[in-house]
């Protein structure tokens, strides 16, 4: 799994577009809204990317890519998220870390 972390701006929704167009993994997004807004950025970068889900369809995704998961959860779940655990996949040896 691959990490990005940065501030607001920094670039790394890009990356995650980058990403999406590159494994072809849609976007897991908080809102329709969103989903929208994510459709125009890849759009405007040249990228082609399969179209995001929420949780409304994410169903219809064997694998994601999530955008901003304190804003994701934050929203999805109504509450204010204080802190959050990843669990590394023992079969990778390297997890990717991107500061942005």
């Amino acid at each position: 799994m691959k990490i990005i972390l940065g501030n607001p701006g920094s670039g790394k929704t890009k990356e995650l577009l980058a990403l999406s167009a590159e494994k072809n993994v849609p976007i897991l997004c908080e809102s329709a809204a969103r989903v929208e807004r994510l459709l125009v950025k890849a759009q405007g970068y040249g990228y082609n990317i399969p179209t995001p889900v929420t949780l409304d369809n994410v169903q219809t995704a064997s694998e994601v890519i999530v955008d901003d998961i304190e804003r994701f959860f934050s929203q999805a779940l109504n509450v204010k998220l204080n802190a959050l655990s990843v669990n590394r996949d023992k079969s990778v040896d390297i997890c990717d870390l991107d500061k942005k």
